[in-house]
């Protein structure tokens, strides 16, 4: 079996109150891109074990990776004594704050539902995918939706126009714990939510970018200040649409014109930045 695993960016992104558990309240727009990694997963028998695989060398696939921290917890809770060969093909950059690991373990817990045909509530699968991190429980619908709490309550969005998406990532990645970390010692700025979700209601792009923004930017310039520059050099090109997606290190940048934006990504194709151009996915 294989399964698509999509990325993702948030077009809006507010951090509120850090709990006394240790994580933030979160209010955040997610939207999926085409842009995915590949789940190739195939049943063992049990005393084969399981093996976690990626055709990037560069990825752990260790027992930290979260595609082995999903096949574990289900494994758990479901009691299925296989073993299993899971092969990840890499496309989402890491370090991105595109939810790659997380559409990963996503696809997993989806897939093993399908393989085992496990009968599991949507509750329940909520809550299994957000014990492995707070960005599975959308990745597990990869629909644009409002995603609040910790990453635990959705309410799924309709949007009218399905936007061309330009990504250019630097080199260096940010690390979502210490991009959060750096967060509790800067002074915030809050997106209007309430503006990008009816712009994107009615397509109504003077809303939408009234109401996007990120909160996680202005820390993530701080610990990375080359992010600061891709936004100001999209900007420069004729771009409004421009912000940091999740944690960072990507940034993107809508556009309706794909021609203007294959145009500037040909340009950024001596750099060293990561560069793909991809879609919001319907």
């Amino acid at each position: 079996m294989i399964i698509k695993a999509p990325a993702k960016i948030n077009l809006g992104l507010d951090v509120l109150a850090k709990r006394e558990d240790g994580y933030h309240d979160i209010d955040l727009v997610s939207v999926p891109l085409e842009l995915h990694d590949s789940i190739e997963m195939e049943v063992f028998p049990e005393r084969f074990g399981t093996y976690l695989t990626s055709d990037d060398n560069t990825l752990l696939c260790d027992e930290s990776n979260l595609v082995y921290v999903a096949y574990r917890t289900m494994k758990h809770i479901f009691g299925f004594r296989s073993g299993m060969r899971i092969k990840i093909y890499k496309r989402i950059p890491m370090e991105a704050g595109l939810a790659g690991g997380s559409a990963d373990a996503a696809a997993v817990i989806n897939g093993l539902i399908q393989m085992k045909k496990l009968s599991v509530s949507e509750e329940q699968k909520i809550e299994i995918a957000r014990s492995i991190g707070s960005d599975v429980p959308y990745c597990l619908y990869n629909r644009p939706c409002r995603v609040q709490g910790t990453g635990e309550k959705l309410s799924f969005l309709n949007v009218r126009k399905f936007y061309h998406v330009l990504i250019v990532k630097p080199e260096q990645g940010l690390s979502t714990k210490e991009v959060y970390k750096e967060s509790d010692s800067c002074e915030l700025e809050h997106p209007d939510l309430k503006s990008l979700i009816s712009g994107l209601a009615d397509g109504n792009e003077k809303k939408i970018l009234k109401g996007m923004g990120n909160a996680l930017q202005k820390p993530a310039i701080r610990l990375l200040p080359e992010v600061q520059s891709v936004i100001d050099d999209l900007k420069s090109r004729g771009l409004d649409a421009v912000m940091m997606s999740g944690s960072g290190s990507a940034v993107f940048a809508l556009s309706e014109d794909e021609e203007k934006l294959k145009k500037i990504r040909n340009e950024y194709e001596d750099s060293p930045y990561y560069v793909y151009l991809t879609k919001m996915a319907k």
